[in-house]
C-alpha cells in the first residue's frame, strides 16, 4: 500500500462573485465606490465635451456645414446618420469614463470591471457574440416577414453610413453601456449589498428609464438588463452581456440601414415583444455555463 501526504490547504482565497468584485479590492472603504461613481460622472461629462465641442467649432468656423451640424444636434433620429453618430459616441464616452475611474480611483485594476479574472475574456465574447447574432438575425428576419416590411426594402444615401456605424460605433456603444449599468453599477452596489439580487436589479430602473419607448418598449428594456445583470453575476463577466448587446443594436441598426426596421420607432409590437424575449431567454440559458472559472484566476488588483 502506497502513502500519500495529505494535500495542504490551499493558499488561495476563492474569487469573489463579480457584483463583490469591489468590495474585495485592497484598501476598500465603505465610501470608495462613492468616488468612483462620482470621478466616473465627471470623466463621462468631459468626454461628451470633446466629442461635441469639435463639432460646435466646425458648424461657427466652416462655412456651409451649419445645417448638416444643427440636424446632428437637434434631430435626435437614429435613422439619420449624423444624428445616430453623435448620439452613439456620447453614449460611448461612458466606457473609458468608467474603466478610468475605476483604474484611478477605486483601488484595482481596470480589468476587474470586466470579469472576476481581471480581464476580458476575448475568446468567450467571441463565442458569445456568434452565438447572438445566430439567434437575432433569424428572428428579426422572421419578424420583419410577419410584419410585412419587405416592400420597404430599399438602399439610399443613408445605408452605407449606417451599416458603417453597425459595425463600428455600435459596438462600442453597447458595451459601454453594460460596463456602466451592469460593470460599474452592479459592483458598487455589491460594495455594500452581499446578496447579487440586489446588485442585479437596482441599476435596471436607471437603464431602462434612458429609454424613451412606450410600455411594451420598456418592458423589452427591463426584461434585457434583467437578464442581461443575471448573466454578469452568472459567468462572473460583461462578456455574455455584451455579446448580446452587440448582436442586437448592430442588427437592428444594420436591418434599419436597408428600411427594414423604423430605427425612430418608439411603440413597441406584441410581435416583436415575444420575439425579443425569445431570444434573450434562449441566449441566457445556453450560455449560462460557458464561463466556469477557474478558482485560482483571481482579480489583480
Amino acid at each position: 500500500m502506497t502513502l500519500v501526504a495529505p494535500r495542504p490547504p490551499s493558499t488561495h482565497a476563492p474569487d469573489p462573485e463579480f457584483h463583490r468584485v469591489a468590495r474585495c479590492a485592497p484598501g476598500h472603504h465603505w465610501w470608495r465606490p462613492l468616488v468612483v461613481l462620482a470621478l466616473a460622472m465627471l470623466l463621462f461629462l468631459a468626454g461628451t465635451l470633446l466629442v461635441i465641442v469639435p463639432l460646435a467649432v466646425v458648424a461657427v468656423t466652416v462655412p456651409g456645414q451649419e445645417d448638416a451640424i444643427e440636424r446632428a444636434f437637434g434631430s435626435a433620429e437614429m435613422s439619420d446618420p449624423m444624428s445616430a453618430c453623435v448620439m452613439l459616441l456620447t453614449i460611448a464616452v461612458m466606457l473609458p469614463a468608467a474603466l478610468l475611474a475605476v483604474r484611478l480611483a477605486g483601488g484595482r485594476s481596470a480589468g476587474t470591471l470586466s470579469s472576476v479574472t481581471g480581464r476580458l475574456r476575448r475568446r468567450l465574447l467571441v463565442r458569445c457574440l456568434r452565438l447572438a447574432l445566430l439567434l437575432v438575425v433569424p428572428v428579426l428576419l422572421l419578424f420583419v416577414t410577419v410584419e410585412g416590411a419587405w416592400p420597404d426594402l430599399r438602399l439610399d444615401e443613408r445605408t452605407v453610413p449606417l451599416l458603417a456605424l453597425a459595425l463600428l460605433v455600435v459596438p462600442l456603444q453597447a458595451a459601454a453601456e453594460e460596463y456602466a449599468f451592469r460593470g460599474l453599477l452592479m459592483q458598487t452596489v455589491g460594495a455594500w449589498l452581499r446578496h447579487p439580487a440586489y446588485a442585479v436589479v437596482l441599476p435596471v430602473p436607471l437603464f431602462t428609464l434612458g429609454h424613451e419607448y412606450d410600455v411594451l418598449g420598456l418592458v423589452d428594456v427591463t426584461a434585457f438588463a434583467l437578464v442581461a445583470g443575471w448573466l454578469a453575476w452568472r459567468t462572473g463577466g460583461l462578456e455574455a452581456a455584451i455579446g448580446l448587446h452587440v448582436a442586437n443594436n448592430g442588427a437592428l441598426v444594420a436591418f434599419g440601414a436597408v428600411g427594414l426596421v423604423d430605427l425612430d420607432a418608439t411603440d413597441g409590437t406584441v410581435t416583436g415583444l415575444a420575439c425579443t424575449l425569445a431570444v434573450t431567454a434562449t441566449y441566457a440559458w445556453l450560455v449560462r455555463g460557458w464561463a466556469d472559472v477557474d478558482a485560482t484566476s483571481r482579480p489583480r488588483p
